[in-house]
């Protein structure tokens, strides 16, 4: 369990929501919290893509406007580029409910509770003498 990054940004996504729930004195976490955790969808390496393919539609742009002076030609890559980047920095979150057929949620839930428990158990073996 946990082999894809969508699997181990939804695991992350749920240590951190028992966490908090700890923080307001032990509020029960249901089926609903976790289908409301929402994740980026896109890989590292996709979010790497479309940061270099935007940053080179920017700097074509760029250059585009250094040789013909023509702002309307040099505009649109750029505006392009830039809005590219701004996606992949996004990263087209979406929530777990729109993912159910694709995940199995109880295998992520056991892993969400075995990992919190675990980090549990750490900070406490911290901060006993």
């Amino acid at each position: 369990m946990g082999r894809n990054f969508i699997e181990k940004r939804i695991v992350s996504a749920g240590v951190k929501l028992c966490e908090r729930r700890i923080e307001m004195k032990g509020t029960p976490i249901g089926a609903e919290d976790l289908r409301d955790i929402e994740v980026k969808t896109f890989s590292p390496v996709l979010q790497v893509f479309y940061i270099v393919v935007g940053l080179a539609f920017a700097v074509f742009g760029i250059w585009v406007h250094t040789q013909t002076r023509s702002t309307v030609h040099s505009f649109l890559p750029v505006l392009f580029g830039v809005a590219n980047c701004a996606f992949a920095l996004h990263g087209r979150p979406r929530k777990v409910r729109d993912m159910e057929e694709e995940l199995d949620l109880m295998d992520l839930t056991a892993e969400i509770t075995q990992k919190f428990v675990a980090r549990m158990d750490a900070k406490r073996g911290n901060a006993a003498p």
